[in-house]
């Protein structure tokens, strides 16, 4: 089954303006076979993050929905830092 992404047109704009990350950077790094999935840690049913380096070698945190599989809804994407580094590279 192949997986499609989604993402709120006015979120992906405050993710650009806030974090400068762009949609293709997001699905790249969904990619990565280094990538690791994990609960949302704010306790968010149905929320789910993904830890993945994109190919310009940037680890992303992305929070992200799979209620619609086959797509996945993008909620928002930043520069992982601190411990979702560390436990990326402990992998």
């Amino acid at each position: 089954m192949d997986i499609g992404f989604v993402w709120d047109e006015i979120k992906y704009q405050a993710v650009i303006k806030m974090h400068n990350v762009r949609f293709y950077e997001v699905v790249a790094a969904f990619d990565d076979p280094h990538g690791y999935s994990s609960v949302d840690p704010n306790g968010n049913e149905n929320r789910w993050l993904w830890i993945g380096r994109t190919p310009s070698d940037r680890i992303l945190f992305i929070v992200y929905s799979d209620q619609e599989i086959p797509i996945y809804r993008i909620i928002t994407a930043f520069d992982a830092e601190g411990r979702w580094i560390n436990e990326y590279y402990a992998r």
